[in-house]
């Protein structure tokens, strides 16, 4: 039997006013350039565009999109994709670490 899990969040007017206000080009200014940055979006997404992801993409450094065809914000259909891509990029980022440390 699958077993479904709600997650419940409180939102406040100030966290609301402080989220929509946020200026991502600055914030995005405020990571270090070594890290490395991974964004998983989906083309579908209903909450935020797609294209957010682009632009954000453009500003940041040493950053990798990857874009989920057909997926929606919580990746409904798309979970084990989801998976294998961050499973991926960590291993990945695991290899880029030994090469360098040697």
């Amino acid at each position: 039997m699958e077993r479904i899990r709600s997650v419940d969040y409180r939102v406040t007017e100030e966290s609301l006013k402080e989220r929509l206000n946020m200026d991502m080009p600055e914030q995005c200014q405020q990571i270090d350039k070594d890290c490395r940055v991974f964004t998983v979006h989906g083309s579908a997404d209903e909450i935020i565009p797609v294209g957010d992801a682009f632009e954000f993409a453009k500003i940041l450094p040493n950053h990798k999109l990857h874009i989920i065809e057909g997926a929606n914000h919580v990746y409904t259909d798309n979970q084990a994709e989801l998976a294998s891509v961050v499973v991926n990029f960590i291993k990945e980022t695991m290899q880029l670490d030994k090469i360098t440390a040697s």
